[in-house]
């Protein structure tokens, strides 16, 4: 085996390592996120968790409605599956219908490494510390992201911002980091205590603030 190959497979499997360690999976099986804007709810996202004999199957569902009276101004979907065997990552896919225009990616793992196609791009290998950007793993955070809607790799720069309070769902409130998301990707992401996600924030298309405010339990 020559040098580099050996460096590489080191470098992917120290970084399958950090990725198994970072898992959160909420007890109960299930992220649930209310999604605001303008003061009304205007759909929901939805993880469930299954775990399997060292497998964790997550099944991925959005909802987004965006009405003027009984005129539907907006509306978007995702369904998805993203599937992780003993800490790593093996399948994804979704399918999506963003306000009319449908998208599709997938990636598997391979001898070679994940293996990612999708509407926003040629097929391609990506890099050992890539992960889906679906949020729920903290450990995305550490490297470039798998867009879950198109399959297009991006890179994000990340920055801490502390510690804070973080509006939930009822009006409950817990403590998490600020993460602030900018470059390829441009949100605003948190995580709690203990690692799980507890909210997310972005600038629509329009200008108004979308907030995720999760639900207990």
């Amino acid at each position: 085996m020559r040098r580099r190959d050996w460096l590489l497979g080191l470098s992917w499997l120290l970084a399958c390592k950090e990725q198994a360690s970072a898992l959160t999976v909420p007890k109960n099986g299930r992220l649930a996120f209310e999604i605001w804007r303008k003061g009304s709810q205007i759909g929901t996202h939805t993880l469930d968790f299954v775990q399997k004999d060292g497998a964790l199957t997550i099944t991925i569902a959005v909802r987004i409605a965006v009405f003027f009276g009984p005129i539907r101004l907006f509306h978007y979907t995702m369904d998805g599956v993203e599937q992780w065997t003993d800490g790593q990552i093996f399948h994804i896919e979704t399918i999506t219908n963003d306000d009319g225009k449908a998208d599709h990616m997938r990636a598997d793992r391979t001898t070679a490494g994940l293996m990612v196609q999708g509407t926003g791009t040629a097929t391609y290998l990506a890099p050992p510390d890539a992960l889906p950007a679906t949020h729920w793993n903290i450990a995305e955070l550490n490297g470039p992201w798998i867009n879950p809607q198109n399959g297009k790799l991006d890179h994000p720069h990340i920055v801490s911002l502390g510690e804070e309070m973080v509006t939930l769902a009822n009006s409950g409130m817990a403590r998490g980091e600020h993460y602030r998301v900018s470059g390829d990707v441009s949100l605003d992401l948190w995580y709690g205590t203990d690692k799980s996600w507890l909210s997310l924030s972005f600038t629509g298309k329009d200008g108004s603030i979308i907030r995720y405010l999760r639900r207990a339990g």
